[in-house]
């Protein structure tokens, strides 16, 4: 229509063209633009009418599709509310009451067998069961086949009910849609289990017929159930239909709109369609309670020809009177209108567009006049007049814009901020709740209502303080909230334990402030609530773990401590004695590392469960670290310590562990201190029964020592007990360090050996040699951590050096014990295979006197530790002449010369005889030999003449640290990675040159 009236424009110009030069009235012109005007503007308006009517039919179907919706749910809800009733009113039924509250099976189908058809026939029942408070099936009536599938949901659907103790009303949908009403039973206000009424959706089908007048079916999913001779399937929409009114003429329908749409999805957006002549419009209605999306639809079939129809003639009507209008009008204006009142009408005719705001197309229409006048007449005044009102009116249609926006933009920023306060009610992990004068509660926010187990109708039949479980220090709380409310305190805050509907108890922090935006005169108050229930329980667990030992549950260090100094205070005062019995485990850290950290803890509890066990109540028992323990002894002499010191050892000899077939059995060594005679302070007391224990080691393990203030024992212990802490702090803190000392070839007189040498910190940086802490490492069984310690490190140390391409071996020396140590072989193959070390870089030096102690367990360990390809080097060799007749069995590829032999070699003519013996030997048995304490240059050419192959002492170099001894390696620091350089520290040797 728009191109057909473009072309008569186009067609008109053409034809003014062409007689422009000829005369024509001007009112045929006028006549002839109004025609065509007015066709436009009736073919616009006949569009626009259809599009209208369009509209207005879409917009009523949909809503008359919420009106369908709302009136399927309306109907559900009678049935729901019917069953309702019916299950309200079962119990009255005659022999119900007594059959139900007995759960009597027999006794409930005698008294409903005869109340079951009616209720099928007046109520359109399908289906009645009774379950128990356990969801069992008691008795039940159906009107369709048994399924195991619905009697499942059925039974979910009764879990819930008896769990919840609230009704539920599913809607299942199988071979049909059944309604059920499920709601627990109540006899005289005892719980009779639950009661299950299904009721069909005829009903709702026929009342929405009669409602509508649409027709109405139902379309299923499943497809597993037999089709009956009602149910018709449609394979392409994959759906049965399973009910529908008017059934013979919609099922044409359905198979004509079947093969028009052949996707469901179409139907649930609804389709119209035309079968025997008359317009259907069809669309889906999902069932909703069903527990499947897309199960069940009900499917609206509404004859909508009489609305086509009725479009149609509209069409035709306004068509029809818009040309005659369009005839009349134009014969008229020929008639009677002349220029100015054409010029007026085309003003006229665009003022409409001012009401519209389309103030620029309006100009732009009054612009299209063209008036030239020399003089202005009413027309201009009144085209002038149109513009500037225009103008105006745009300005107010921007303001008005403008305003609207604003106030929007106001609306929305309220909105937000309400959501946000609504929001913030419902999801802070605070309690909120707003309370009145009197102390009842008005309001409780989700999060209360969850904490406390509340509903909204319970918790606001309740007061403030009957949540509240009150101590004899709250009793102002009532007048102390008073004041709150009536403004005579800003705040108020306290602690309280809470009692929750479920009977629970919870720690709550209050916080109270006045609320006066209802009035000055009724006023509230607002409660914000912090749970610390969970607060509370950490801080008794950290009260608990902070004075007990968490593995054993005895006394911790720190609580021991205390006790024993209220003990000192109180033996002083009533003059009474005690006794303190300090104790570690022989031999736990052979059980840890050999059956794990599992089987050594469970070797403590036992320890503990055995200290009950034995010892009084009223004394006092701890685990103060690692393997030691300790017992405070009050009221008690000498000789009673000394029993329960007897007891315990005894009961600890008998205790063992049985770990993957192995059985472990321990010992202890006790030391016991006397107070107030051994020591008034704790700090006195603890070192002298950890004197008297190592007293005690000394002894024979697995015995006791009373302390003794023997001046030259108590000196010796007072030095091990030094020792002891030193050692224990480097172990902790890792403060040793390895240094090296070059040894020297006398054939080239080059150097590409060292000997590692084991160096340990202090605190105040001070080094100190192996012979200062070894021994205490030895007595108090930290030697094999140390020799584990140094493996380590020179194994990484030789590995730096080795990556970078230089052959220096190093020699490694182990202590006496590190030959009965069972972890020391699997120690030096993991290491090597870790980084990657050539073995036959690595050499091990062991005294010929530890040597000797296990002779056959060394040479086997030797011929081992061999195998890996490393070599092994006799030190201080010759201090034990009857270990020559050995020296051919031992596995060793060199023999190291004491140093006490060779320091004043040049001067000593029996050290030169000795040295000449000792080389002769070994060079019969093929052995390297090495000379160590090599101060001057006489007592290296002696070395040279008598054949000794390498020299080592301060003449070839002094101890250093890595980073000073291989700088000319150029590691990059690599060897600092190690240990750092200490030159210029004081260092206390134990032998001149190691």
């Amino acid at each position: 229509m728009k191109q057909s009236a473009q072309g008569k424009l186009i067609h008109f110009a053409k034809f003014v063209d062409r007689i422009s030069s000829k005369f024509i009235s001007l009112k045929w012109k006028i006549s002839l633009l109004t025609s065509m005007i007015l066709l436009i503007v009736v073919t616009i308006f006949s569009i626009i009418s259809y599009k209208r009517l369009i509209n207005n039919i879409d917009q009523q179907s949909e809503q008359q599709y919420q009106r369908h919706v709302r009136e399927v749910e309306k109907l559900i809800e009678q049935i729901s509310h019917s069953s309702h009733l019916l299950i309200r009113m079962l119990p009255f039924l005659k022999g119900m009451d007594v059959a139900l509250s007995t759960q009597n099976t027999k006794q409930i189908e005698e008294a409903f067998d005869h109340h079951w058809p009616l209720l099928q026939l007046q109520n359109g029942i399908e289906a009645v069961r009774f379950y128990d408070q356990f969801d069992q099936l008691l008795v039940g009536w159906d009107s369709f086949e048994p399924d195991i599938y619905r009697d499942k949901l059925i039974k979910e659907h009764v879990s819930k009910v008896n769990f919840h103790e609230h009704p539920a009303n599913p809607l299942i949908c199988l071979e049909s849609c059944i309604q059920y009403t499920i709601e627990p039973l109540l006899i005289e206000g005892v719980r009779a289990g639950t009661i299950v009424i299904g009721a069909s959706l005829a009903d709702v089908f026929l009342g929405f017929k009669r409602t509508f007048g649409s027709d109405i079916g139902l379309f299923l999913k499943e497809k597993k159930y037999k089709i009956t001779h009602n149910d018709v399937w449609f394979p392409e929409w994959d759906i049965r239909l399973a009910a529908l009114t008017n059934r013979d003429k919609n099922i044409d329908v359905l198979n004509q709109t079947l093969k028009e749409y052949p996707d469901l999805v179409s139907l649930k957006q609804g389709i119209q369609t035309q079968s025997n002549q008359r317009h259907q419009r069809i669309k889906l209605l999902p069932l909703q309670g069903i527990g499947v999306t897309d199960q069940a639809h009900l499917v609206i079939i509404t004859d909508i020809t009489e609305t086509i129809e009725a479009i149609r003639d509209a069409i035709w009507r306004i068509v029809s009177i818009g040309l005659i209008g369009l005839i009349f009008s134009g014969i008229l204006l020929f008639a009677i209108l002349s220029k100015p009142l054409s010029q007026l009408k085309h003003i006229v005719f665009t003022l409409p567009l001012l009401a519209g705001g389309s103030f620029g197309i309006f100009r732009a229409t009054l612009s299209s006049m063209g008036r030239k006048q020399w003089l202005k007449d009413e027309i201009d005044l009144l085209y002038e007049a149109a513009i500037a009102l225009s103008h105006k009116l745009e300005k107010l249609e921007d303001k008005v814009i403008y305003r609207t926006k604003q106030l929007v933009k106001q609306r929305d920023e309220l909105s937000k901020e309400k959501d946000f306060i609504a929001h913030l009610l419902n999801t802070a992990q605070v309690v909120v709740l707003t309370q009145d004068v009197k102390g009842k509660i008005m309001m409780l926010n989700a999060y209360g209502e969850m904490l406390m187990r509340y509903t909204e109708e319970e918790i606001k039949s309740k007061t403030f303080f009957e949540l509240l479980l009150l101590d004899g220090t709250q009793y102002h709380l009532n007048e102390d909230l008073k004041q709150v409310c009536y403004g005579q305190r800003e705040q108020l805050r306290h602690e309280t334990i809470t009692l929750c509907n479920d009977g629970s108890k919870k720690h709550i922090v209050w916080l109270h402030s006045r609320l006066s935006w209802q009035s000055e005169e009724d006023s509230s108050v607002l409660s914000v609530g912090l749970d610390i229930t969970e607060y509370k329980r950490v801080e008794s667990n950290l009260i608990w773990l902070a004075n007990h030992d968490p593995l054993t549950n005895l006394f911790n260090r720190r609580r021991f401590s205390e006790e024993l100094e209220r003990m000192i205070i109180w033996s002083q005062q009533n003059q009474q004695p005690g006794a303190l019995l300090f104790f570690d485990l022989d031999r736990f850290k052979y059980i840890n590392d050999t059956s794990g950290h599992q089987a050594g803890d469970s070797l403590l509890k036992k320890v503990a469960d055995m200290l009950s066990h034995t010892i009084r109540v009223v004394d006092i028992k701890a685990r103060l670290g690692g393997d030691e323990f300790a017992v405070i002894l009050p009221e008690i002499t000498a000789s009673g310590a000394i029993e329960v010191a007897k007891k315990i050892l005894f009961h600890i000899s008998e205790t063992q562990l049985i770990v993957k077939n192995r059985t472990h059995k321990i010992a202890a060594s006790i030391g016991i201190a006397l107070f107030p005679e051994h020591g008034n302070t704790v700090h006195d007391l603890l070192a002298a029964a950890d004197l008297a224990m190592y007293q005690a080691k000394d002894k024979g393990r697995g015995t006791w020592h009373l302390f003794s203030n023997d001046d030259e024992i108590r000196e010796r212990m007072h030095t091990l007990v030094y020792w002891k802490e030193k050692i224990e702090y480097a172990n902790l803190y890792d403060e040793y360090l390895l240094y090296f000392q070059p040894i020297m070839s006398l054939y080239d007189r080059t150097i590409t050996h060292y000997e590692v040498l084991l160096r340990m910190r202090d605190k105040d940086g001070t080094i100190y040699t192996p012979g200062a802490f070894i021994a205490a490492a030895e007595h108090i069984g930290l030697i094999h951590e140390i020799d584990h310690m140094v493996l380590r490190k020179a194994i990484a140390q030789a590995a730096m050096i080795n990556k970078l391409g230089n052959r220096i071996r190093l020699s490694i020396n182990l202590s006496a014990h590190a030959f009965k140590d069972p972890e020391l072989l699997p120690l030096i193959r993991n290491e090597l295979m870790f980084h990657g070390v050539d073995p036959t870089l690595l050499m091990f030096e062991i005294t010929e006197t530890a040597a000797l102690e296990n002779f056959f367990g060394t040479k086997q360990l030797l011929e081992e530790i061999k195998k890996l390809g490393c070599g092994f080097v006799l030190d201080d060799f010759g201090v034990g002449f009857s270990s020559f007749r050995y020296l051919r069995e031992l596995p060793v590829d060199a023999v190291k010369i004491d140093g006490s032999f060779v320091k004043d070699l040049a001067n000593s003519s029996a050290d030169q005889v000795l040295v000449k013996a000792l080389c002769s030997v070994a060079k019969e048995f093929g052995k390297k030999i090495t000379a160590e304490f090599v101060e001057n240059e006489e007592v290296l050419i002696l070395l040279e003449k008598m054949g000794v192959d390498f020299a080592q002492g301060y003449y070839i170099g002094k101890p250093c640290a890595g980073n000073e001894i291989f700088h000319h390696l150029k590691l990059d620091g690599a060897v600092n990675k190690l240990e750092y350089s200490y030159s210029g520290k004081k260092v206390i040797p134990f032998r001149n040159q190691k």
